[in-house]
């Protein structure tokens, strides 16, 4: 039996096919992998216009339940099985397996505009605005790790008038601004310091440091890019995964 969307309420139609689209995901109705009925067919069914099923499917993308795959169609993300690796440590965790104690300080908060090539890791246009944020983490008093943070501006305005220090950056995003995070990616490489970020190590420009490049998505979206620049001289590189239920 089609679930039939209310005219006579007062929420928007698109919010109204968004929750019956979801409930069909979520109990099962609509599986991992699945592809989804074309814009046309929904259309039909819930008898709404192609702008209405639009916005429910994007929204559905951008909280993860749904992918979109160029050429081919829109497909349930496969995130939603019953279970899954995830990362369970801290950020100190990820980095040192000592206890080491960590203290955060940030040295830049500010709007840029995209370049060196970061419209393209951030999926946003030339001439769209990126917050930028710069964090020096200290261990045991001494600069360990350089973090450069890198968010679209109309994902969440509000963060620059946040208080980074003492937040995460990803805690505000899913527990302030409810921006539904699905996946995060993390690339290492060895990387060479440029004069700058080499004073803000306090080591020589050219030294070595391990960067970890880490994508954080909303569903195809990147929402954050992080870059941490960690010393190659303090503490072993460590990182824990452990699984268990979604």
């Amino acid at each position: 039996m089609v679930e039939l969307i209310s005219r006579d309420e007062h929420e928007k139609l698109y919010l109204q096919l968004f929750e019956i689209l979801k409930r069909k995901i979520e109990n099962g109705e609509w599986t991992s992998g699945m592809q989804i009925p074309t814009e046309e067919q929904l259309c039909k069914t819930f008898n709404v216009s192609r702008a209405t099923v639009r916005n429910a499917v994007l929204e559905l993308v951008r909280q993860g339940y749904l992918i979109r795959q160029q050429g081919k169609g829109t497909f349930v993300s496969r995130s939603f099985i019953s279970e899954g690796l995830i990362m369970t440590a801290v950020f100190k965790k990820l980095w040192v397996e000592d206890d080491s104690v960590f203290s955060k300080e940030v040295i830049a908060k500010t709007v840029m505009m995209p370049v060196s090539g970061l419209s393209v890791e951030l999926g946003v246009p030339e001439n769209r605005h990126v917050i930028y944020l710069k964090v020096l983490w200290e261990s045991n008093k001494e600069p360990s790790i350089l973090q450069e943070s890198f968010i679209p501006f109309n994902i969440c305005p509000q963060l620059l008038e946040e208080d980074i220090e003492t937040q995460s950056i990803i805690d505000l995003f899913d527990k302030k601004y409810s921006i539904k995070i699905t996946s995060v990616h993390n690339f290492f490489e060895i990387f060479s310091l440029n004069k700058e970020l080499a004073q803000s190590l306090q080591i020589a420009e050219g030294s070595p440091v391990i960067l970890m490049t880490q994508k954080v998505f909303s569903g195809d979206t990147v929402i954050l890019l992080n870059k941490f620049y960690k010393r190659s001289d303090s503490n072993k590189l460590f990182i824990a995964f452990q699984r268990k239920a979604l």
